[in-house]
């Protein structure tokens, strides 16, 4: 009798911050999970796996990434080519180290299947291996290769569309490819043909997200699994004034006083959530018509009472509100962030501000006085089908089942 192994199943996280990462992976590894694999995760930040996949049997791995990135103005990152030499590796010695390290995890675990969530020096390092690949996320994350070879590498939505940009972007992507090439061989693998198959050489993709949501625009041949609602039950209690009800979704930002100050002044009823809060702030702006939470309440309740809300453009966060027809007041802090709101404005269902302006009262002004804003939403909405946990998981299964 032949012993069937039991299947091994790697998913790995390398760049970008907070939870919305961890999410977009929690509904393949508890599929996977469900069909007998072995799971393990190699992720950038350990000490945030609890908060997401707490409860879920798996093996714990640190993913290797770059240290110490220097900040730079994302505004400068014209294509994918500069994030991936900015953000990832910037030379070939270094991308070689991690190219080491990253073989030597493949080669320990020895997994069947392996889930790519925003890991490009990853995927670079999984060249040639023989297990199944599968990119994971949002548009952004899982970009859409192409076979165009006299155009530039992924350019963003933002990036102007010109002979000569894309002269100098193509001359970026040869010396990355070089810089890759360089270090594939001296870790004795094959070269690349060109950037595209970084992605390209993906089996299978779990594309979670919406049509409007795409960051590089709707992919009509692509299936969108749209994304899994955010799961609280935590209470909102809002403040006791009867204005309309506002809610933000936070992070310590440059112009966070001035947001709070004008909000203040406004006739809202607001209720904030803002990760890394500094205390004075909490204690001089909480109020009858202000009130501050520290954990996220239940965004289900939260749809039905809230007039619309403010947020930095986290793609789950954007979704939930998006699906219930709410407009929304986007301050992006990232180039992603910054893509899927321009998506969102152009439909006409949300407002942008920037996160270092020195005043927000008219954009306060303008949610709170355009009613076509609010139409616009629920005409979005309606284009959106609802999430559908049990057809997401059926097709997240059988994808597994086929790979193997």
């Amino acid at each position: 009798m032949v012993t069937k192994s039991i299947p091994r199943t790697l998913c790995v996280w390398e760049q970008g911050a907070n939870l919305g990462h961890l999410s977009h992976l929690r509904l393949p590894i508890e599929v996977a999970l469900q069909r007998g694999h072995q799971v393990f995760l190699a992720a950038r930040e350990l000490h945030r796996v609890g908060e997401v996949l707490g409860g879920l049997h798996i093996t714990l791995l640190q993913a290797p990434f770059k240290q110490q990135v220097i900040l730079a103005d994302q505004a400068s990152f014209l294509s994918y080519t500069h994030l991936i030499t900015k953000q990832c590796f910037s030379s070939a010695p270094e991308l070689e180290t991690y190219l080491k390290a990253w073989r030597t995890l493949f080669d320990e675990v020895q997994p069947d299947i392996v889930l790519f969530e925003h890991s490009p020096t990853a995927l670079v390092a999984a060249h040639a291996y023989p297990f199944k690949k599968v990119l994971v996320g949002g548009g952004f994350w899982v970009p859409a290769a192409t076979a165009v070879t006299t155009h530039p590498f992924l350019p963003f939505p933002t990036t102007p569309q010109s002979a000569g940009v894309f002269e100098r972007l193509c001359a970026d992507d040869a010396r990355l490819l070089a810089m890759i090439n360089g270090a594939l061989k001296q870790v004795s693998a094959g070269p690349m043909p060109n950037l595209d198959a970084i992605f390209a050489q993906a089996d299978a993709k779990f594309l979670e997200t919406w049509p409007v949501l795409d960051h590089f625009g709707e992919r009509p041949t692509e299936r969108y699994l749209g994304i899994a609602p955010t799961q609280t039950n935590v209470v909102p209690q809002w403040p006791p004034s009867a204005a309309p009800k506002v809610f933000g979704y936070l992070q310590n930002f440059p112009a966070l006083e001035q947001l709070l100050r004008d909000l203040q002044y406004a006739d809202v009823c607001a209720l904030l959530l803002v990760r890394d809060l500094p205390q004075h702030l909490r204690q001089a702006y909480t109020g009858s018509s202000l009130r501050f939470v520290d954990q996220l309440v239940d965004l289900r309740q939260v749809v039905t009472e809230a007039s619309w809300v403010v947020h930095h453009g986290n793609h789950s966060t954007m979704s939930t509100f998006l699906l219930a027809g709410v407009p929304q007041l986007v301050i992006p802090r990232h180039q992603e962030q910054l893509f899927c709101s321009l998506r969102l404005v152009s439909a006409g269902c949300a407002a942008m501000a920037f996160q270092d302006q020195s005043a927000f009262s008219a954009a306060i002004n303008a949610m709170q006085t355009n009613a076509l804003m609010k139409r616009c939403a629920m005409q979005v909405a309606s284009q959106c089908a609802p999430f559908d946990l049990a057809a997401v998981k059926e097709f997240v299964g059988q994808t597994f089942d086929h790979l193997l």
